[in-house]
C-alpha cells in the first residue's frame, strides 16, 4: 500500500473509487440520500489564523457513522485560516443546513471543542453562534480514547465494511486524516502541529456516540511440533 508511510497514524485508511458504489473495502463512498430517520451530528473546531472545520454526519440504525458535508476554512494553503468571524461563520452554517438537502428540516446535534465556551472578558465563541441560531454543546475532549474510537470505527468486518465511512465531496477531510502523524513526544497520540482540524471534530462526534472495539476471532488451536513430556 503505497499510501501508508513510517509514523502514519492512521493506517487502516483506505480511499478506494473502484469501491465508492457498493461500500466495501473503502472508507470513501458515494453521496447518497441520508433517510428521515437517522441520528444527524455537526461537530466543530474552531480557527482563526488557523482553518477552522464544521462537519456533518449521519448515524445509520445498524451505528454506521457517515462524514455528508463539510465546511474547512483554508486558504488553500496548508494549515492557514481564512480569519472567518464567528458571526459570519454562524451565517453561512446556517446557510448550509438550509440548503443542503440532507440536512434541510432536520434536527442536528452540535458537538463542538469545550474551548469555544471559555469566556475571558468577553462573549464567548459558543455564545456568538447560538445568536446566530447556530448551537453547540462541548465535546468530550479525550484525545486518546477518541483516537481509538475512530481507530475502532475504520476496521472493517469480514464483508469489508467499516463502521465509519466519508462521502466523497468532503475533500479535505480525506486529505488531511491519512497525514496525520504521531506526535514525537507524546508517542500515543496525533502530532498537534499536523493539519488535524478535521479529525479533531470528528473527534468530538465519535465520542458522543462510541462504538466497543471489534470482535476478533480467536485463533486456532495449533498442534505442538513435539509431544508433551513428564
Amino acid at each position: 500500500d503505497w499510501s501508508s508511510f513510517s509514523g502514519q497514524v492512521f493506517t487502516e485508511w483506505r480511499d478506494d473509487p473502484a469501491h465508492y458504489s457498493d461500500r466495501r473495502f473503502t472508507h470513501v463512498v458515494a453521496p447518497f440520500r441520508i433517510p428521515p430517520d437517522w441520528r444527524l451530528l455537526r461537530g466543530f473546531d474552531w480557527g482563526y489564523a488557523r482553518p477552522f472545520s464544521v462537519g456533518w454526519y449521519a448515524l445509520s440504525p445498524a451505528g454506521t457513522l457517515y462524514r455528508v458535508r463539510e465546511y474547512y476554512g483554508s486558504t488553500g494553503t496548508p494549515n492557514e485560516g481564512v480569519k472567518l468571524q464567528p458571526e459570519a461563520l454562524g451565517r453561512k452554517i446556517r446557510e448550509i443546513e438550509a440548503e443542503d438537502e440532507n440536512l434541510a428540516q432536520r434536527r442536528i446535534r452540535g458537538v463542538a471543542d469545550p474551548a469555544i465556551f471559555a469566556c475571558s472578558g468577553q462573549e464567548s465563541i459558543a455564545g456568538i453562534l447560538a445568536r446566530a441560531g447556530v448551537f453547540f454543546d462541548p465535546g468530550q475532549n479525550a484525545r486518546i480514547s477518541g483516537k481509538m474510537q475512530l481507530h475502532h470505527r475504520l476496521a472493517f468486518d469480514a464483508q469489508g465494511y467499516p463502521r465509519f465511512q466519508v462521502f466523497s465531496t468532503c475533500r479535505n477531510f480525506i486529505r488531511t486524516l491519512p497525514g496525520l502523524v504521531y506526535d514525537s513526544s507524546n508517542v500515543e497520540d496525533v502530532d498537534t502541529r499536523g493539519e488535524d482540524h478535521c479529525y479533531d471534530e470528528c473527534r468530538y462526534v465519535l465520542m458522543d456516540c462510541p462504538v466497543t472495539p471489534p470482535l476478533k476471532k480467536p485463533a486456532p488451536a495449533q498442534a505442538l511440533p513435539w509431544p508433551l513430556r513428564d
